[in-house]
């Protein structure tokens, strides 16, 4: 939205001699010093013409997104190591696994009455 009136101006500006030299209305009126300016005013009163009527036009577009899922298997071509194992943890694991017990750390103050 704030890039479209800046085109023309940047247009302006790299084309300032060809535009001041031939497209300019005013070029034979030297005493105006308009240099292309009246171009340049024609071509943002268009481009805010444009961005008018692009706002007025409402405009209701949907977007899906298909998600494909397929299960891995042995017949795929790859020698995946990781089907073939079925590991489970010990219970050895388990004895060294303590909780933090934060449910005693976490409780209100008791009011005694």
């Amino acid at each position: 939205m704030l890039l479209k009136p800046m085109v023309p101006i940047v247009e302006y500006i790299v084309f300032y001699d060809y535009i001041k030299n031939e497209l300019c209305v005013n070029k034979d009126k030297i005493e105006l010093k308009c240099d292309g300016k009246c171009y340049l005013a024609k071509q943002l009163a268009k481009a805010s013409e444009k961005e008018k009527d692009t706002k007025d036009k409402k405009t209701f577009s949907i977007e899906t997104s298909v998600v494909f899922c397929q299960e891995i298997t042995k017949g795929l071509g790859v020698d995946n190591h990781f089907l073939n194992l079925k590991s489970k943890i010990s219970g050895y694991y388990d004895l060294f696994y303590d909780h933090l017990r934060v449910a005693n750390l976490l409780r209100p103050p008791i009011r005694s009455v």
